[in-house]
């Protein structure tokens, strides 16, 4: 053997990377979907304004939808990591618990970078909430006044769990129950933004929209930091992550 075979296995095993041509192409369309029914219903205003208003009597007497609407807002996304911090745990003792310990790191990075670009874009599109344009005609539960569009909290959320969704198989029933779960959870902290009248519809599928266009550009961020790691170094790894995710899961929280 030369010392260029010898020093290439002395570096380690490289890591296997899925194959996300497909996701990479649907998700750019979906997103890009979901950004132009967004616009289109920020432009045509009515049916933004029609669905906010037709909360506005349900926040005032039908209290249970606010009290979900509350805890899947504040606590949605702590749920969702709590999951990942726990299938994390166990799958050091149970085989059917086998995703690839990579996708703790697409979902940090995915969270990280469409979270970011989700609040450059609030403050370039700069889109008044709710509460300024119709606070003195509705019962608005939020008090925030930052700018609408994206809903962060929306982008944050399927963001978190876009990477478990399409990167882990359907072969056992229990990545099932666990994709089932956190997309009801997901799907639940975009649609308490609307029913607290934090924000439209619009800027609620403009969060969608802006998580599935930024997983590709995350996942092109994340192949290229694990290429310079090796399968030897995941286990140490996916406890990094697993922290940085615990970390996540404390601000969320907290906040």
């Amino acid at each position: 053997m030369n010392s260029a075979g010898i020093s290439n296995q002395s570096k380690g095993t490289p890591i296997q990377l899925p194959d996300t041509t497909q996701i990479w192409t649907y998700s750019l369309l979906i997103g890009s979907l979901f950004w132009i029914i967004a616009l289109i219903l920020w432009w045509q205003g009515g049916i933004d304004k029609t669905i906010l208003f037709y909360f506005d009597p349900q926040r005032v007497s039908y209290a249970p939808i606010i009290a979900l609407s509350k805890t899947l807002s504040s606590y949605g996304m702590a749920a969702i990591t709590i999951l990942f911090i726990l299938y994390l745990l166990f799958s050091k003792f149970i085989k059917s618990l086998d995703a690839p310990l990579t996708m703790y790191f697409y979902t940090i990075c995915s969270y990280a970078l469409s979270g970011i670009a989700g609040d450059i874009l609030k403050m370039v599109l700069d889109r008044p909430r709710p509460r300024i344009t119709f606070g003195s005609e509705l019962t608005l539960i939020s008090s925030s006044v930052a700018p609408a569009i994206p809903s962060g909290h929306a982008t944050k959320s399927i963001a978190l769990l876009l990477p478990f969704l399409l990167l882990v198989g359907n072969e056992r029933s229990i990545h099932k129950a666990i994709k089932t779960i956190i997309a009801l959870i997901g799907v639940g902290v975009c649609f308490s933004r609307i029913a607290l009248g934090a924000h439209y519809l619009s800027d609620v599928l403009a969060g969608i929209g802006t998580a599935l266009v930024g997983l590709p550009l995350t996942m092109l961020f994340a192949n290229m930091v694990l290429r310079k790691s090796t399968q030897e170094k995941l286990p140490a790894l996916s406890i990094v992550w697993g922290l940085i995710l615990l970390f996540l899961t404390l601000v969320f929280i907290a906040l």
